[in-house]
């Protein structure tokens, strides 16, 4: 009898021993909760998980503290306040948005934004993230971080709250007492930020022996020592943006560019006045319109002194394309001596090559640990390229050139350094010169670069501010007007600097800067012209 019942409970002790090895673990949590778990908890041999609907048996991730006795902190989550991408509300201090929050500020007009309501969103669940003063009545109340971030998105008066795996290019995140989670490279901790709150493991009540017969606690015991080992109580969880982008527009050193210059004897003079915004980036980026060279002869327009290198190089500028209609003003061999005088420098280029297989090979670079690629292409053809000689432009297989802006090329190029990028930068030379809106042949290829892969499309040529699309594939700029030009409207001497914040699953954030060119240097424009620039990118924006 003795030895029947201990071969009984040695039976059990086996299959709770080898449950705790064989079995998953259930998780449950929203989605957020779920990205801090996987990508921080270090997986261990035989200890698999799996996300459930909630239910007996289930751990379950949720924020802040105190729901049960049975609970574990994981670590620390900053909380982000965000707003509709459009609101010209960029940056708040902690006491302003505390009064917001607490209904004591109802306007966007007392925090330096257009003259509207203030409507603060909540969650109607106790386990998602909350500010103080989000918990008073007649708030509108949303049940999930996603629809959170499409409230704010479709609400230009809103202001709500999400942890870092929600973000994304279509709303803001606020800038609180000078700092932001999202445009911050470094790791943020709790003396840096003011916001945050605790992810929080549930462990599920099950019967002692129902518990060991599953080998619920074997697995327990487990769980706990690799919960020990990937996290802690004070440890940040607050995911940041791996790199920065700086994207400007055309620049072209001949004409009135090259004379002012050389006047104030300094060929950096150009960018002195927006260095410091391009240094700051990771990367940054533009269009260079015509080669720069002393040799060639002129077929077209646009040379620039090989000297104003000194003054990219000052600026910080990494990466020129060089897919436009005015590269080979100056014929082949100034365009090969361009390519040259770039790689010299340390400036890479992309969108040329001394065929076409260089020409669409592209560049992969990476950027804060994230594998990033860059293409460039041109629209060719009548209407758009002219020469005053016979010059070939497109790359061929035996001969130098630019990349032709082909659906086929497009599709096949960012497939291709998509299966080596985490993500894909486009640059394209397209469209009508000084129209604000974009053609059905951009819009076209646009969407064809976002099918194949791409993640950001930066439109040149124009030599205007054309409008902003950011759908769930991607996002088009679909011109930045010009950066470095002579030319004289209002709407020429008007641009952006666009700035994109991204890490492995994509850009997360975006930023416009308006320009206003004055004496063929850009600035930043401010006041009422920066309203006036910003207005006219919202306007031309609605509906792509």
């Amino acid at each position: 009898m003795k030895r029947g019942f201990h071969f009984f409970l040695l039976s059990c002790f086996c299959v709770g021993l080898l449950g705790g090895f064989s079995s998953d673990l259930e998780l449950n949590g929203d989605l957020a909760a779920q990205q801090f778990f996987q990508t921080n908890f270090q997986n261990r041999r035989g200890l698999a998980y799996r996300w459930t609907p909630a239910g007996e048996g289930t751990y379950r991730l949720h924020y802040g503290s105190g729901f049960s006795p049975a609970e574990t902190v994981l670590g620390q989550v900053p909380l982000l306040c965000i707003v509709n991408f459009w609101n010209p509300v960029a940056a708040v201090g902690r006491a302003t948005l505390e009064a917001v929050l607490r209904g004591e500020l109802t306007n966007w007009s007392a925090l330096g934004g257009e003259d509207r309501p203030i409507e603060v969103l909540a969650y109607n669940r106790p386990d998602l993230p909350r500010l103080p003063g989000t918990d008073r009545p007649g708030l509108r109340q949303v049940r999930t971080q996603e629809a959170m971030v499409a409230a704010v998105r479709a609400n230009p008066n809103a202001i709500g709250i999400i942890t870092w795996p929600l973000v994304n290019p279509a709303v803001k995140v606020l800038t609180i007492d000078g700092v932001n989670p999202a445009w911050t490279l470094e790791p943020l901790t709790p003396a840096s930020y003011p916001y945050w709150t605790e992810l929080t493991l549930t462990e599920p009540n099950l019967s002692p022996g129902r518990n060991w017969l599953y080998g619920g606690w074997w697995r327990r015991w487990r769980f706990r020592r690799a919960l020990t080992a990937s996290f802690a109580p004070t440890k940040s969880l607050g995911g940041q943006s791996a790199f920065t982008l700086a994207a400007a527009g055309d620049m072209m050193f001949s004409r009135g560019v090259a004379a002012t210059s050389i006047s104030q004897g300094d060929y950096r003079y150009p960018f002195l006045k927006v260095a410091p915004i391009l240094r700051r980036a990771t990367l940054a980026m533009a269009n260079l319109e015509g080669p720069l060279s002393d040799r060639g002869k002129q077929l077209n327009m646009f040379r620039g002194d090989p000297r104003f290198l000194e003054g990219i190089q000052y600026a910080g500028i990494d990466l020129v394309s060089l897919a436009n209609n005015h590269i080979m003003d100056y014929g082949t061999v100034a365009f090969l001596d361009t390519m040259e005088r770039l790689t010299a420098a340390g400036v890479m280029y992309v969108g040329a090559g001394t065929n076409l297989t260089k020409a669409r090979q592209g560049r992969l670079l990476n950027l804060g640990g994230v594998k990033v690629g860059f293409l460039a292409y041109t629209e060719l053809g009548p209407g758009f390229t002219y020469t005053r000689a016979p010059q070939h432009w497109a790359a061929t297989p035996e001969l130098p050139g630019v990349t032709p802006a082909r659906p086929d090329y497009l599709s096949e190029d960012i497939a291709r350094l998509k299966t080596q990028a985490d993500l894909v930068v486009v640059s394209i030379h397209w469209g009508q010169e000084y129209a604000h809106y974009p053609t059905a042949k951009q819009q076209y290829l646009g969407k064809i670069a976002l099918a194949a892969g791409a993640d950001l499309v930066l439109g040149h040529h124009p030599h205007v501010i054309q409008g902003l699309a950011v759908t769930e594939e991607g996002i088009i700029a679909y011109s930045l007007g010009n950066f470095i030009f002579d030319q004289k409207p209002d709407a020429t001497r008007q641009g952006l600097l666009l700035e994109a914040a991204g890490d492995r699953l994509g850009i997360r954030q975006l930023r416009c800067t308006p320009l206003v060119i004055a004496s063929e240097q850009p600035q930043v424009a401010e006041g009422d012209t920066a309203r006036r620039i910003m207005k006219l990118l919202y306007t031309v924006s609605q509906g792509l």
